[in-house]
């Protein structure tokens, strides 16, 4: 589950930095993107395993009670009046999980993650010989 929202947020990201980033770098962030997701995969597992828990990250909603104001054109007067407003927070809980389960992922994720350098290095190469730096 965590490793959905880490790739979730790397995608946001990316979507975000994409609209800055020169066609090169789109380029050379899409040849690593896999290769990027193993790894924070990786990352995500060995800190589960050294916790002996995953944590789940949501985002929740909590209301504010706030004041506002508006003119009673009729009297001229300013009358204050509830206006709740909604905001979020990051909240983080610990998960149970299986350890040797996780660390069965772990060494899939570490297998694969040699065959996706390499090819994220072929990739790059292409960007770079595809759009060379002016």
């Amino acid at each position: 589950m965590n490793t959905r929202i880490a790739s979730l947020i790397q995608l946001a990201s990316l979507g975000l930095l994409a609209a800055c980033a020169t066609p090169r770098e789109q380029c050379i962030a899409g040849a690593t993107q896999d290769y990027r997701s193993v790894e924070a995969a990786i990352a995500t597992a060995q800190g589960n395993i050294a916790r002996g828990y995953a944590l789940h990250t949501q985002t929740v909603p909590y209301t504010v009670p706030s004041t506002c104001y508006r003119n009673d054109p009729y009297r001229n007067i300013v009358i204050p009046y509830p206006c709740p407003t909604t905001q979020y927070r990051t909240q983080t809980t610990p998960v149970a999980i299986d350890v040797s389960e996780e660390r069965r992922k772990l060494a899939d994720f570490q297998k694969l993650l040699p065959q996706l350098r390499k090819q994220a290095q072929v990739r790059v190469q292409q960007c770079v010989a595809q759009f060379p730096e002016e």
